[in-house]
């Protein structure tokens, strides 16, 4: 399966580098480990690095990647009482792809970590093995890693002549320390404000160009956003698009790397500098710029950018956000949380038999308008609150007890429809019936009710085509939506187009009678999920209203079928207690679920409680899940109770948390945008060393997940 994805990538991204030292199949990173000493001396410190050559066209990540990607690691083995410092990185390049802007490097790069000998090493050889992991794009993204073994001597401090030029080199790219720039952050009314002042933009505008920021945190400025830049004597002033955690206001100092040319001697000189921005400050009073020239903007990489980069997204990315989106829709049919809907569909397909060819076809085009407009509809509220600032994630609706109580109450009264107690028309959709009215609304809510349904699911490629919706202007988001209702409808509008793959299937007869009592059962059974929903919503009381609720709603479906004036005004009467009911468990409030026995080596997520457990030296897994989520339970009572899953967690001592998303939480929102998610499922695996955590795909395998564990153990640095 992963060849056949793999396969299909790259019929739609095609692009690979063409130079000669590198194969067209890969791999596009050539690494190898370095030091800057071939012996070292007890007391010693020197550097080892990963060096990397990267493949034309491609490029690997800075410390803060930007919109996407993964920063380089290097995992050091050391010998006892060896110690190994941070890792210094040089200054980055920006890479646009479409909406996105990424922070890395392209060509080659060489990233050193600074080693310190102990006094009391013994002397004669060390093997220092290591282990490197990096993400390289062009058009795609491919994961790479590799296994280093560095053998140096203890004795005699003697020079590596090879591994200390690139070592020097990549100081001399690094940025300078903190100190020659001034710099003040502020939030302004239309933009974010980070304001410098030094000796080294004395020459303004005629001597310094191309200026920009490069952050160290991702959430603090658009990424992607043009970066106005006014340059006076001295000073500069760069006007930004706030990123998530700078949208109100700037509470705390953030810092960056400056990276601009200087003129010198008559030729232009890169030079990059370390700032630490003042929150709320501003060091300099330059009016913003009039108009953003084009070097004001981060210096971006022709090779990477290229066609897919113009025109804000149009052109190839956008097709490319849209094939995404509908085959996320294709497959979102197969996702578990589309079942019952699937059993209405297949209703749907045997009765289309006995219709007029035409008819078949319109309703299968109003099913379709159904799917498109009601994922039109929740894609513009979910960009709406995530533009208001609010925690918007996909599937949200199903965090409002009501929306959740009505959609069991739906489900239970499709159900009893199903199995003959109550008629509307012939079925919800009366398709094949006398009435065609009836049957085309049928067919439009059916598709409405597919997408409430589904909202839970994020099926594979579904995630990266949200992610790129996110980006983009409504326009063009929205578009991404439909494209996303298109793959859902796709299916049964080729069937209503092509009723003839319906030829396996018996002639009409009492089949179809006894077909439909049995999807009723899918149904009922959809409904006692969203009633198990609730119970972590709104606990007890919650369940008990809902039960009262779907019994008034039975006795009035049982009061409907019967005659006479006494009969409506006790149908009216359930019909009331329904309302009533559906009401009351609406207006329960939010509860806190214990965790099961089962759950009890799972602890309640808090980002203070995973930053304690990685102080302590530990792995940290990180399960967003919701009740709601189909997808998250899956996952659950599948690879995440494996006992060589679970086995694997207690051999490695790796700490647990579950974020329950089922009811809002904000601190739960703000971190799924930081890393991307449009919702749940995410689930994050945090290295034992420090590092930025792994995020696992939303369907998992024991494999994956046992993997996840093993690369964060390895990351050890002594």
């Amino acid at each position: 399966m992963i060849r056949s994805i793999a396969a299909f990538l790259a019929l739609i991204f095609a692009g690979a580098a063409s130079a000669q030292e590198f194969s067209p199949d890969g791999p596009w990173v050539h690494p190898r480990l370095v030091s800057d000493r071939q012996a070292v001396a007890p007391g010693e410190t020197f550097h080892i690095a990963l060096h990397q050559d990267i493949a034309p066209g491609w490029h690997t990540y800075w410390l803060n990647p930007g919109d996407s990607g993964e920063p380089t690691r290097l995992d050091l083995t050391l010998p006892e009482g060896w110690t190994a410092g941070e890792m210094t990185w040089p200054a980055p390049g920006a890479y646009s792809l479409g909406p996105l802007t990424n922070y890395g490097y392209s060509d080659a790069v060489t990233l050193p970590v600074q080693v310190t000998v102990p006094e009391d090493a013994a002397p004669g050889p060390v093997e220092i093995p290591a282990y490197g992991s990096w993400l390289v794009c062009e058009d795609i993204c491919v994961p790479e890693d590799g296994e280093f073994l560095l053998t140096l001597e203890v004795g005699e401090s003697r020079r590596d002549a090879d591994g200390a030029a690139l070592i020097s080199a990549a100081f001399e790219a690094a940025p300078e320390a903190p100190g020659a720039l001034q710099a003040g952050l502020e939030r302004g009314p239309d933009s974010l404000v980070l304001t410098l002042a030094g000796d080294v933009l004395a020459g303004g505008s005629d001597g310094v160009r191309a200026l920009s920021f490069f952050p160290f945190n991702g959430s603090i400025i658009d990424h992607a956003a043009e970066q106005r830049v006014a340059l006076g004597e001295g000073e500069a002033r760069l006007d930004l698009r706030p990123g998530r955690l700078t949208r109100q206001s700037v509470n705390e100092a953030y810092g960056g790397v400056i990276r601009f040319d200087m003129r010198q001697d008559g030729a232009w000189r890169t030079r990059a500098i370390e700032i630490e921005a003042a929150p709320g400050e501003s060091v300099n009073d330059l009016a913003p710029a009039a108009a953003a020239p084009a070097a004001s903007s981060p210096p971006r990489d022709s090779a990477s950018g290229g066609a897919a980069g113009q025109a804000n997204g149009a052109g190839f990315s956008f097709w490319q956000a849209a094939v995404f989106a509908l085959v996320g829709g294709l497959i979102l049919n197969l996702m578990p949380c589309v079942f019952p809907v699937l059993s209405m569909k297949a209703l749907t397909l045997v009765e289309k038999r006995g219709i007029e060819r035409s008819e078949g076809r319109l309703l299968g085009l109003i099913f379709a308008a159904g799917v498109i407009v009601t994922f039109l509809a929740l894609g513009a509220v979910f960009l709406a609150v995530r533009a208001a600032g609010g925690d918007a994630a996909w599937g949200m609706q199903l965090q409002s007890p009501g929306v959740v109580a009505g959609l069991a109450l739906l489900m239970f009264l499709i159900g009893l429809n199903f199995l003959g107690a109550f008629e509307i028309g012939t079925s919800l959709q009366s398709v094949g019936s006398g009435v065609r009215d009836s049957g085309r609304r049928g067919a439009f809510l059916t598709g409405v009710l597919a997408v409430f349904v589904a909202a839970p699911c994020i099926a594979p490629f579904m995630a990266g085509a949200l992610a790129y919706a996110l980006t983009q202007p409504p326009h063009v988001a929205l578009a991404v939506f439909g494209f996303l209702g298109a793959g859902l409808a796709l299916p049964f509008v080729i069937v209503a187009f092509y009723p003839g793959l319906l030829s396996f299937l018996p002639r009409p007869g009492a089949w179809m009678v006894r077909l439909r009592q049995v999807l009723a059962f899918p149904m009922f059974g959809a409904g006692i999920w969203l009633v198990w929903v609730l119970a972590a919503q709104t606990g007890p009381n919650g369940v008990l209203w809902a039960l009262i609720m779907l019994l008034a709603a039975g006795f009035a479906a049982w009061a409907f079928t019967l005659r006479g004036a006494l009969a409506r005004v006790t149908a009216l009467a359930g019909a009331v207690l329904t309302a009533g009911a559906l009401y009351f468990t609406a207006v329960q409030p939010a509860v806190t679920a214990a965790p099961a026995a089962s759950d009890a080596v799972w602890a309640d997520w808090s980002p203070e409680a995973v930053e304690e457990a990685r102080a302590e030296g530990r792995a940290v897994f990180v399960d967003f899940t919701a009740a709601w989520c189909v997808t998250c339970q899956v996952n659950k009572l599948g690879a995440l109770s494996e006992r060589a899953v679970v086995s694997r967690f207690n051999e490695e001592n790796v700490a647990l948390f579950r974020a329950d998303f089922t009811n809002r939480d904000r601190r739960i929102a703000d971190t799924l945008a930081q890393h991307g998610a449009a919702g749940v499922p995410l689930y994050l695996m945090y290295p034992d060393n420090g590092g930025e955590p792994d995020v696992l795909p939303p369907l998992l395998t024991g494999s994956i997940v046992i993997r996840a564990v093993e690369r964060a153990i390895s990351r050890q640095t002594d």
